[in-house]
């Protein structure tokens, strides 16, 4: 139940994530952070989600950096949008932030792992 309720809610983050991307400026949400925290805090919540629904079928690369990609498509995206333009910070901060999640999945599932491998062996 839980990885079908994150891959839905995966493909809600991605949807979000463009939306988000592609306001105009006059219409930006903030939220009082830094432009670079919350792109590394949305891409990394959205790869926790991934990690949590996809990531038992295809690991934590795949996932990581499809995001990555869709990170950068985005921000070229933004060139469309009034008001906005592609940064690299931006895309560096999306990017970072999928990843340090990526990375936190894959030691989270060894560190599992480990443990039910002990627990069999008693």
């Amino acid at each position: 139940m839980i990885p079908s309720l994150a891959r839905a809610a995966t493909w809600a983050a991605i949807v979000l994530l463009a939306v988000l991307s592609l306001l105009p400026r006059d219409q930006m949400p903030r939220t009082g952070a830094s432009g670079w925290s919350e792109h590394a805090v949305a891409y990394a919540g959205t790869m926790a989600l991934a990690a949590l629904g996809y990531g038992h079928r295809h690991g934590f690369v795949r996932p990581c950096a499809a995001l990555i990609a869709y990170a950068g498509l985005l921000e070229l995206a933004q060139a469309l949008s009034p008001g906005r333009s592609p940064g690299v910070v931006d895309f560096l901060a999306g990017a970072a932030g999928a990843a340090l999640a990526a990375v936190v999945a894959a030691r989270v599932q060894r560190v599992a792992a480990a443990r039910r491998t002990r627990s069999n062996a008693t």
